[in-house]
C-alpha cells in the first residue's frame, strides 16, 4: 500500500497477555475510529507478530497523515490529554512502547501486502552507508524479489510531537518510556519467506546487524481503517 500523505506515526510495542484479546477489541473498535475521525489523519494500521516474536515487540501500529504537523494539532492534543476510560486501562498495560512521528522518505507499492516487516534503527548517529537515501536507492532491487509487494523508507523525528501528554504517562506505566527510532525501513509482501529474503538482501547489501539498536520484526495485518471505513460504523 503506498503511504498516504507525507508523515506517519509509527508506533511497536507489546500488551499484558491477560489483556490482549481486549486490546485488540480496543485498538479497532474504539481508538483507530477515534484518531481516523480526526481531521488530517487518513489511515490507520495494525499488525501482529508472525509466531515466536517477542512478546514486547509483537504489534506494529501506523497512522497516515497529510503533514507532521497533523500529530501536534490541537485536536489532536485534546484525546491524548484526555484519554477515554477504556484507553486508561489499555495502555497502563502496554510493554515496550515505541512510537515516532516520521517523514515520509520513499513510498512504492502494488496494493495492499499481508505481511510486513519492518527495520527499526533506533540509534541517533546513523551510518552513512545506510542513511534514508541509501536505503530509498536500494527499493527497485527490493521490489523485483518474488513476492515482494512494497517498500517504505521513513526518517524519525525525535524532537518532534513528544510532548509530556496523559497518554504518554499511562503507556510508560510497566516500566519502559518510548522508545524513538531515527529511521525505519517497512517491507511488504505475500509471505514470511519472500519478506525473510528480502531482509537477508538488506543485511547483505549494508552489512546490518540485529541488536538492540537496530531491530528487525514481521508481522501479518489485522485491520486497516480508513475515513471511508468510519461512514459504516
Amino acid at each position: 500500500m503506498c503511504l498516504l500523505g507525507s508523515a506517519v506515526l509509527v508506533n511497536w510495542g507489546g500488551i499484558v497477555e491477560a489483556k490482549e484479546i481486549e486490546y485488540n477489541e480496543w485498538h479497532s473498535k474504539e481508538h483507530m475510529p477515534e484518531r481516523i475521525s480526526l481531521p488530517g489523519f487518513l489511515r490507520g494500521l495494525r499488525a501482529i507478530g508472525i509466531p515466536g516474536t517477542d512478546l514486547n515487540h509483537k504489534y506494529f501500529m501506523m497512522y497516515e497523515a497529510e503533514q507532521k504537523e497533523v500529530f501536534v494539532s490541537k485536536k489532536y492534543l485534546e484525546r491524548l490529554n484526555n484519554p477515554t476510560e477504556w484507553t486508561k486501562e489499555i495502555l497502563s498495560n502496554y510493554l515496550s512502547p515505541s512510537r515516532t512521528i516520521c517523514s515520509v522518505i520513499s513510498s512504492k507499492s502494488i496494493g495492499i501486502g499481508g505481511y510486513f516487516s519492518t527495520i527499526r534503527f533506533l540509534d541517533n548517529k546513523i551510518s552513512n552507508n545506510y542513511n534514508v537515501e541509501n536505503l530509498k536507492s536500494f527499493t527497485p532491487k527490493i521490489l523485483k524479489l518474488s513476492g515482494i509487494t512494497g517498500m517504505h523508507v521513513i526518517a524519525g523525528d525525535r524532537n518532534f510531537g513528544q510532548m509530556n501528554t496523559k497518554e504518554k504517562k499511562l503507556r510508560s506505566s510497566q516500566g519502559f518510556d518510548d522508545q524513538i527510532v531515527s529511521q525505519a525501513v517497512i517491507i511488504e509482501g505475500l509471505n514470511y519467506q519472500s519478506l525473510k529474503t528480502a531482509i537477508n538482501n538488506f543485511k547483505k547489501k549494508y552489512s546490518l546487524k540485529e541488536s538492540k539498536n537496530l531491530i528487525i520484526n514481521y508481522y501479518f495485518c489485522q485491520n486497516i481503517l480508513t475515513k471511508e471505513d468510519l461512514l459504516n460504523i
